[in-house]
């Protein structure tokens, strides 16, 4: 089989299609990404992502040696544990993780978005079209595809990919069946700088890594720390040095008792929502929300979602949030998007060397990314069910449920590879 150079369009400069990029580039297939953000820097920091062995595995795969070796310099120090906790910091359940060390792909490890943003832009320079908001594609009269912009400006390739995010345009056009809808639950998070005091004061289970705290009432708390210890070797113009924990309460819309004007709350505003939901919980929880800086205390609607069945496989696909965007409460959906590009990779590097045809390949990918995507949508709107349990027999259900994992051989290691 032979067949005529490849051209790989993506929209959207995010985690996925950055590795996408990375992967094809490396594999000699023709690729630009065209990123609605003026600047790589107009990216919000946000909170950390945590890179889990899936997500380390598909960065491997897809950048150069040099590349990753530079991923694993520039992040914070691999987790120790998942530890989950009730409000009064009982222990339920604690999953240890071997000992990895920064450059391993196994390793489960936090990194800023900004970081891992400015490595996967390395070596893409003139890869990526920033300033560039997608308005629609259309069919090429030799078969190909032609992305427009809001500009006026097209770009004209064989495969068409969206990893525009949850809100994918691309998504909107290609399957306006597919939706997303609100789950009713509620997020505000902050971000407490790790001082040596505020170290002291922390948890010592949640200094370990995240840390799920189960609430009274359906609430729910997640932390999880930001720390670089020895960053020896670390690219000054590339890691974040910033060491915090980050904290994020959630619970149905109603229990934070929002006024019908929600989005001109302030960060103050907020933060006396969460205390007057955590008015009961442990002091050091308390204290932790106390200290926090309302400027960096926000709120999000959690949203997912829908399954949507196998459609028919054209020249335009998607990738990670685009299509399979899911709650947080895993805390798998930006490796979810990695291992889309990945496998995308694998598929579009095979017809480029003929192995395979353009629309076979695509429809082999889409079908085991909805299957994959999918199935990790489901096991996030379970722990979300779990984490959000209303009724004092659910509460219990769920905390005794997290209790005989950690005494059930072998059940804390299944656990954590669902992650």
């Amino acid at each position: 089989m032979t067949s005529e150079p490849l051209k790989v369009l993506i929209i959207g400069a995010g985690a996925g299609g950055l590795c996408l990029a990375q992967g094809l580039k490396r594999d000699g297939v023709a690729v630009e990404v065209f990123e609605r953000d003026h600047s790589p820097e107009q990216q919000p920091q946000g909170y950390r992502l945590s890179i889990n062995a899936t997500g380390g595995k598909a960065l491997e795969t897809c950048l150069p040696g040099p590349l990753f070796e530079k991923f694993t310099r520039n992040t914070a120090q691999p987790s120790e544990a998942v530890t989950v906790l009730d409000h009064r910091l009982n222990r339920l359940l604690a999953i240890e993780f071997a000992h990895r060390a920064r450059d391993s792909s196994q390793a489960e490890r936090p990194v800023s978005r900004r970081t891992l943003r400015r490595v996967l832009l390395c070596g893409l320079e003139r890869t990526v079209h920033f300033g560039k908001r997608f308005a629609g594609y259309e069919t090429a009269t030799d078969g190909g595809v032609v992305a427009r912009f809001e500009d006026g400006s097209t770009a004209r390739g064989d495969v068409l990919v969206g990893a525009d995010g949850a809100n994918s345009r691309v998504r909107a056009l290609l399957l306006p069946e597919a939706k997303r809808r609100d789950t009713g639950i509620v997020g505000v998070a902050g971000k407490l700088p790790l001082t040596d005091e505020v170290r002291a004061a922390t948890p010592p289970d949640i200094l370990r890594g995240p840390t799920p705290i189960l609430g009274p009432r359906g609430c729910f708390m997640f932390c999880s720390p930001v720390q670089y210890g020895d960053l020896e070797g670390a690219d000054e113009a590339i890691a974040d040095r910033e060491e915090y924990v980050m904290w994020a309460v959630t619970a149905r819309r109603a229990k934070f008792g929002f006024p019908p004007d929600e989005d001109a709350l302030t960060g103050a505003d907020l933060k006396r929502s969460v205390q007057q939901l955590t008015g009961d919980w442990h002091p050091m929880l308390r204290r932790m929300i106390e200290r926090t800086d309302p400027s960096t205390i926000g709120a999000l609607s959690v949203k997912t979602s829908t399954p949507v069945a196998p459609w028919k496989t054209c020249n335009v696909t998607l990738l990670g949030d685009a299509l399979h965007n899911m709650p947080p409460f895993r805390g798998v959906g930006a490796n979810t998007a990695l291992w889309d590009a990945a496998q995308l990779r694998a598929a579009l590097v095979a017809v480029e060397r003929g192995e395979r045809g353009l629309v076979d390949a695509l429809a082999g990918y889409e079908r085991a990314m909805i299957e994959h995507g999918f199935a990790a949508v489901r096991a996030s709107l379970r722990a979300t069910a779990q984490f959000h349990a209303e009724r004092w027999l659910e509460r219990a259900f769920v905390k005794t449920f997290f209790r005989a994992a950690g005494l059930l051989p072998g059940a804390s290691a299944l656990m954590a590879g669902g992650r």
